[in-house]
């Protein structure tokens, strides 16, 4: 068995990756239909998703206690923390447990998930999975995750109850501005969101910016340091939901960047959020994009640099298109990735009246399968550049984090 020092990986030739093709079929699970729902989650202010979670729940007729983890571990401790959160599941007597990410604290989610069926919302793309991250979810009842690989890599780690569930939205956070086709336009190009810890945002929105008028909204601190790299970048501050939609009505191109555009179906939310506020969005191309949007009708995506500075020539000058597939892109996500549908799937999952979801075809290669710092089978799949080097603060659960939607 080859070696990797300084790093949390192995290589483990012995213990290849499954093909998708070969993963098992996941349990046979008795059927659920939840009346009372503990859901945990942070607040999530920007982008509302944790929110629009606990509303569509409740729209679909179910009772939702919303805990805060984090915030009472701010208020009372850990200790104090641990023992509210026991008493109101003690008291509240949920029979479903629904948890954001790793909002709640490992011990208390595998006391719950012996005694609860639980889901598992993952929004975020993450790129290296180890032990500590299945042992967290693999008594989960189900574990929704934003693109097919991530399924195909926790079902190979031997979480079988894995299913592909996009982000989205929900109108009560994110709609549109008044201001939406009145041809007030304040700016030509706008970037909403932070510089992402992974790919190349900050210089690819530096080089877009010595070209055109751009302006980017985010936390300052966050970009802070590439500002002073890069003098051209001009941060306005982050935006709240009405501000987000102002945003977009009052900009002729909406740009949009993942931290990863290699990972097939993944969107970063603020694609939804953008149509939803009838934004016009100008994306970088993801693989499988045509199966969700129809190009130049909903959005309109570039492959390379040459071809994002044709689209956005072509686009600045044409407000009656832009604001024509802005109307068009509004009406598909109030369609079909609200937040509602996303819940109403997940429920007719685990009432066994639904398919896990996972599209095998457009799964790509997981870079390295190997054995992390607990001896056990551990995933990589993101940098896709041949070289897995992680630092010491991504061995452990509670550093992790999800990358695609800073």
């Amino acid at each position: 068995m080859a070696g990797r020092r300084n790093g949390s990986l192995r290589s483990s030739v012995e213990q290849p990756l499954p093909k998708a093709s070969e993963l098992p079929d996941p349990p046979d699970c008795e059927p659920i239909r939840p009346r009372r729902v503990l859901f945990f989650g942070k607040k999530k202010s920007r982008s509302c998703c944790t929110g629009a979670l606990v509303q569509s729940l409740r729209n679909q007729g179910l009772k939702v206690k919303w805990v805060n983890c984090s915030l009472l571990k701010r208020w009372i401790g850990a200790w104090g923390m641990r023992y509210v959160v026991r008493y109101l599941r003690k008291r509240y007597r949920p029979d479903l447990c629904f948890v954001f990410f790793h909002d709640l604290p490992h011990v208390l989610m595998q006391e719950f998930t012996e005694e609860l069926p639980t889901v598992v919302w993952i929004e975020e793309p993450i790129k290296y999975i180890d032990s500590a991250q299945v042992d967290y979810v693999r008594q989960a009842r189900l574990v929704c995750l934003s693109t097919p690989s991530l399924v195909w890599a926790y079902r190979s780690l031997g979480v079988q109850n894995a299913t592909f569930q996009m982000s989205g939205f929900s109108p009560q956070y994110h709609k549109p501005h008044r201001d939406f086709g009145q041809g007030h336009y304040d700016r030509d190009l706008v970037y909403i969101g932070g510089p992402g810890s992974m790919g190349n945002r900050p210089e690819f929105l530096a080089w877009l910016s010595e070209r055109y008028d751009l302006e980017i909204f985010g936390t300052r601190d966050s970009w802070l340091p590439y500002m002073k790299r890069y003098k051209q970048l001009r941060v306005r501050g982050e935006v709240r939901p009405s501000r987000y939609a102002e945003v977009c009505a009052r900009s002729k191109i909406v740009i949009g960047l993942n931290q990863t555009h290699e990972s097939s179906l993944y969107y970063s939310n603020r694609v939804f959020l953008t149509l939803a506020c009838k934004g016009f969005h100008l994306m970088r191309h993801v693989p499988g994009t045509e199966r969700v949007f129809d190009r130049d009708e909903h959005l309109a995506w570039f492959h390379d640099r040459d071809e994002c500075l044709e689209q956005v020539d072509r686009y600045l000058g044409d407000q009656a298109e832009r604001e024509r597939i802005a109307e068009q892109g509004h009406a598909l996500v109030m369609k079909s990735h609200r937040y509602d549908r996303r819940v109403t799937e997940i429920l007719e999952i685990i009432a066994q009246e639904r398919q896990l979801s996972c599209p095998l075809d457009l799964v790509d290669e997981v870079l390295e399968i190997g054995i992390d710092e607990q001896n056990e089978t551990a995933a990589v799949l993101y940098p896709r550049d041949g070289r897995v080097d992680f630092e010491p603060a991504r061995r452990c659960l509670r550093h992790a984090s999800g990358f695609g939607g800073g």
